[in-house]
């Protein structure tokens, strides 16, 4: 069901940009579309309040999606920021390592570390917290389920509007 390319009076797509900022990655979101998404809620729940009985579980439905929306953005957020936490403990774990392991060999003398260069890093494949993915890989995974999250959310709200 599309009922959203004619938009009436009263309807949820009466003003369509505050509810594009639903439809962008977490990754992409400005300060003026969290504005716009506490603006969306803020609607929903006065259009809750002022309707007859019969309709608020329906408004109640629609403001749930838009709200675990917000949250799958969230989780999104705070994923990625976990990422960049733990790739950042990851080099530090290994500067130190390699670190200790300089001191330990004393004057740089072996020639096999010293072709490795600068932007090489040495890892332990015996480590069982070696890196053994990207970040990118990590956000691409991460951000293709949460977009599939979000298609699903529509696919379910579209089957609540068939059942009505």
């Amino acid at each position: 069901m599309q009922g959203h390319e004619h938009p009436e009076e009263g309807e949820e797509k009466e003003e369509p940009g505050p509810d594009n900022a639903f439809e962008k990655s977490p990754f992409q979101l400005t300060a003026e579309d969290v504005y716009d998404i506490s603006y969306v809620v803020g609607r929903e729940i006065l259009k809750i309040s002022s309707e007859p009985q019969g309709e608020v579980p329906t408004r109640v439905a629609q403001l749930q999606f838009k709200i675990v929306r917000i949250l799958e953005m969230l989780e999104a957020l705070v994923n990625e920021s976990n990422l960049t936490v733990e790739e950042l403990k990851m080099e530090r774990d290994n500067l130190k390592k390699e670190v200790e392991g300089l001191r330990k060999e004393g004057p740089p003398g072996n020639a096999e570390q010293l072709s490795l260069g600068p932007d090489k890093m040495i890892i332990d494949l015996t480590d069982p917290n070696r890196p053994r993915f990207t970040l990118q890989e990590l956000r691409d995974v991460l951000q293709e389920r949460n977009q599939l999250k979000a298609q699903l959310l529509i696919t379910q709200e579209e089957l609540q509007c068939y059942k009505r």
